[in-house]
């Protein structure tokens, strides 16, 4: 409308011009042609008219809308800005298990501080928790907010005048003034910034110098860095630590990009999912992308592929994300000493290990492992938990050992056997995967030799299931080695409770040590299958084998292996009410026993104590069991302890005494969980749900028989679980429950089998008629 309007002005307006010059032409005597002489005398009239008209079009065109509106002003009351106000935040990704570091980072900057930094490993989510907290205080920084991606893990960090020019544009600073060196820049920006509330977020910092000119210096201003380094050297810093992912929030990310109905199907495969990612955000995210772009795939499938150590970085990438590369530009970082101890000391198989233990795999003086550990620290690939212990979550541990050529690899692992050789109080905890490495590595040997030496210090039973299931590995051909490794591994698992696990590798023992023609070994493999079947209330098998290994230990006279058989007799008999037998084979172990008060001897005490008390001589038994706590104390044996309170404790329920009971049976649960015997546990509980019965309280004797059932059950000690298991039964029917016990010694009846074992008709009188 305005464009038509603007053409018929400009039409009329030079109409009217024509016409009034032509009037006054005429009028102060001019001439018109012939034709038009008779009508001049209208050309003074017609001057006024065409004044008038040309008022009136005067008026017109100011009243005319303008072609193009004014910019509009600010709003009423309110005075324009003086300077740009820059929002240069990246939009927040949604954060899961950051709560906690979040509302750190808010109170920090809350409280005034002005320099916050985020250092931590490759892939843990750094640069997400920076941009989290930013958007959420953003509102306390009305004046702007300033990014800039430093690129510092790079070959290329980007320059910090680079970042300054582009930091001094955004707030409005002239272009004459955005040029010069970076202390002039780094000048001018807080000079931009000092009155200013702005917020300043520096990702991926290389170090605290790369940095120093791009903090700005006013009171209101605020700083967030991330990086892959400490950057202790930033002043009024505060750190704000950054861990591993817990479960939840692991498999709440795994729900939110997978899809949530997918990892509910399978929890478990979910667990194990993020379990194999090492609490990794960048690896949880990474296995999350390929469920989703798979959706035919389970969990539990793709936590298969992860399993294998060998595949588990190949299978961490999804397009442009891999974890490898991650930690390649973090590798490549480093110094040409600092590879060579994060390969080697990184590559360590042990969850936790020494300085010492870095220092003689990598190869190098302890001084200068020191400085390279500290470096790397530093750096986050390594973790110290406490002073001289160094640790590496399972991805990097996966990645340092792959940078390892085959020679050096097998170099570092035995470098390390041979300095546990002469540090064998160093390091046990991660003995049985430094061992299992030295077996893949082909160093038999020397892992032999280490087992030989460590074996007394290493007091878990499972760690010595996995340090002589290395060394049965190791044996290879040699067949007495091998048995006796494997008796070693039935042992272990026999103190852990595991009963029917360690039959097969007994059986094997014997198998190896008749084929070897090898006499003593026989009947050390005979020993242990025949504890094992006594551990399985398997009576007449037992005695057979523990009678055969007797009789071959008294042929070679080896009184002090003779000792160990006929304690073994003697408890087999215990079990069995056999008192008329076991003592006599308890009086002869003693009288063999050396004059030294060895572990063995306490044993040898306890069970002839215990034999005693069968046979109605309480005094003797008393006078026996009482020297067991100065032979265990001495020998810092808690196992043999443990069972020295289980006598005490049966002995005073005999006397009516249910606090000393009670308390002895308290002492021995928690011995025996602090050396992990599990049956040890199950016998405690068992003793305090008979206590709690003598009591009256049926509750907490269900508690506790439950308890041992559940217990026996996990270690598939089916007796014991069944004898639990009548208990329940015996108190559901004295509380009238009938049906409910029926059930229950249903289920013990089909656990027992036809297995003889002497259950006592005291607890058999109270069962329900199973009819």
């Amino acid at each position: 409308m305005r464009t038509r309007l603007g053409v018929l002005l400009a039409v009329v307006s030079g109409l009217f011009s024509v016409l009034l010059a032509v009037a006054v032409n005429v009028a102060t005597g001019g001439t018109l042609p012939a034709p038009l002489d008779e009508v001049s005398w209208l050309a003074w009239p017609a001057v006024g008219v065409l004044g008038v008209a040309g008022a009136a079009l005067a008026f017109w065109q100011q009243s005319t809308p303008p072609a193009l509106p004014p910019p509009p002003g600010p709003p009423p009351g309110q005075d324009p800005p003086a300077h740009p106000v820059p929002a240069e935040l990246p939009a927040a990704t949604p954060l899961f298990g950051r709560d906690a570091e979040v509302a750190e980072i808010v109170r920090v900057l809350s409280g005034g501080s002005p320099v916050v930094t985020l250092a931590a490993a490759p892939g843990t989510g750094k640069t997400s928790l920076a941009l989290g907290a930013a958007h959420a205080v953003r509102a306390r920084f009305p004046d702007g907010q300033l990014f800039a991606t430093l690129r510092g893990a790079s070959a290329e960090p980007v320059a910090p005048e680079a970042v300054l020019g582009r930091f001094l544009t955004a707030l409005g600073v002239p272009e004459d003034e955005r040029r010069g060196g970076t202390e002039e820049l780094a000048a001018r920006f807080r000079s931009a910034v000092a009155d200013r509330a702005v917020l300043v977020l520096l990702d991926d910092a290389r170090d605290a110098a790369h940095v120093a000119a791009l903090l700005p210096g006013g009171s209101r201003c605020a700083t967030i860095i991330t990086s892959r380094r400490q950057l202790t050297g930033v002043a009024n810093a505060h750190g704000v630590p950054l861990a591993a992912l817990p479960e939840d929030a692991a498999i709440e990310l795994l729900e939110r990009v997978a899809g949530a109905e997918a990892v509910r199907r399978d929890p478990s495969g979910a667990r194990a999912l993020v379990a194999a990612c090492a609490g990794l955000p960048l690896a949880v995210l990474i296995v999350a992308g390929r469920l989703r772009a798979r959706p035919q795939w389970t969990p539990s499938a793709l936590a298969e592929r992860l399993a294998g150590e060998h595949r588990r970085l190949d299978e961490l990438r999804q397009g442009d994300l891999a974890v490898r590369s991650t930690f390649q530009a973090a590798y490549a970082e480093l110094s040409e000493v600092d590879r060579l101890v994060f390969r080697r000391a990184g590559s360590h198989p042990g969850q936790v290990f020494t300085l010492a233990a870095a220092a003689a795999r990598a190869g190098v003086d302890a001084g200068l492992a020191e400085a390279a550990m500290d470096r790397l620290v530093d750096a986050f690939l390594i973790e110290s938990p406490g002073p001289d212990r160094f640790h590496l979550h399972d991805l990097l541990r996966l990645f340092a050992t792959e940078t390892l050529t085959a020679q050096e690899h097998a170099d570092a692992s035995e470098r390390l056997l041979t300095w546990l050789l002469s540090h064998r109080t160093e390091d046990v905890a991660g003995l049985p995967a430094v061992l299992a490495e030295g077996v893949s590595a082909g160093r038999h040997a020397a892992v032999l030799a280490l087992v030989d030496v460590v074996h007394p210090d290493v007091t878990d039973p499972f760690d010595r299931v996995a340090i002589w299931s290395a060394a049965a590995e190791a044996a290879g051909d040699d067949r007495v080695a091998r048995a006796r490794a494997l008796r070693s591994v039935s042992h272990a698992l026999s103190i852990a409770g595991e009963v029917q696990r360690a039959m097969p590798p007994a059986d094997e023992a014997l198998a190896l040590a008749e084929a070897a023609v090898d006499q003593w070994e026989t009947a050390q493999a005979l020993r242990r299958r025949g504890e094992v079947l006594r551990d399985l209330h398997r009576f007449a098998e037992s005695e057979a084998a523990l009678l055969r290994a007797l009789d071959l230990l008294v042929e070679l006279g080896r009184a002090e292996e003779e000792v160990a058989v006929r304690t073994a007799l003697g408890t087999l008999y215990n079990n069995f009410r056999r008192h008329e037998l076991s003592v006599p084979m308890m009086e002869r172990a003693r009288e063999l026993l050396p004059a030294a008060a060895t572990v063995q001897a306490g044993w040898v005490r306890l069970a002839l104590g215990l034999a005693y008390r069968f046979a109605g001589r309480r005094p003797e038994s008393d006078a026996v069991t009482a020297e067991i706590p100065a032979i265990a104390g001495r020998a810092g044996n808690d196992y043999l302890l443990a069972y020295y309170h289980q006598e005490v404790a049966w002995t005073a329920e005999a006397d009516g005494r249910w606090d000393d009971a009670e308390r002895n049976f308290t002492q021995m649960r928690i011995l025996a969980e602090r050396v992990g015997s599990g049956a040890g546990v199950g016998s405690a509980l068992l003793g305090l749900g008979q206590i709690a019965e003598r009591r009256g309280d049926l509750d907490a004797a269900l508690t506790h028989y439950r308890d041992a059932a559940t217990r026996y059950a996990r270690l598939g000690d089916r007796i014991r679980e069944a004898e639990a298991r009548f208990r329940v039964a015996a108190v559901l029917n004295t509380q009238g429950r009938v049906d409910d016990a029926v059930t229950e010694r249903a289920a013990a009846d089909n656990l027992i089998g036809d297995t003889d074992f002497p259950w006592g008709e005291s607890l058999l009188s109270r069962l329900p008629d199973p009819r």
